[in-house]
């Protein structure tokens, strides 16, 4: 899953690089804070701390799907922003999960990423929320204005 997280915030940083430091901008809509119009629990992820965004995902992710919800999972996620592939779709030379939501956002000079995995052989999907911290090292930042 780091693997993926990391390719993800790549993608993020190759399109964001084009915008300038202190302005928001996104890679789809901004998530709403709480519950999106598919019932994905986002959490308060603008507020809270990293760690308790992505134990309350994880928790949420838990408890909606089990193994063999793939489907329904995939029309959930996606109807709040996901990005959803299945194995089928995969090229890659190693192992892939069944089905690999993403859900990517960038505010200012962070990134924000939900995953959720569905593998084989697993008790429960996984899933995981991000936050990384981006700087263009050739630009000059006020951090005070960002706090």
């Amino acid at each position: 899953m780091k693997r993926a997280m990391a390719a993800a915030a790549m993608l993020v940083l190759a399109g964001a690089c084009a915008s300038q430091s202190g302005q928001a901008s996104s890679v789809g809509a901004r998530p709403p804070q709480g519950p999106g119009p598919g019932g994905t629990d986002f959490g308060y992820w603008n507020r809270d701390a990293e760690g308790a965004v992505d134990a309350s995902f994880r928790s949420f992710i838990a408890q909606r799907y089990k193994p063999g919800d793939e489907k329904k999972a995939r029309a959930d996620l996606e109807k709040d922003g996901f990005t959803c592939k299945d194995a089928s779709q995969r090229v890659e030379g190693t192992a892939v999960p069944d089905l690999e939501c993403t859900r990517l956002y960038k505010l200012y000079d962070d990134v924000h990423a939900w995953t959720v995995e569905f593998w084989p052989n697993d008790r429960e999907p996984r899933a995981q929320y991000t936050r990384t911290h981006i700087r263009d090292r050739l630009q000059t930042y006020d951090d005070s204005k960002h706090h």
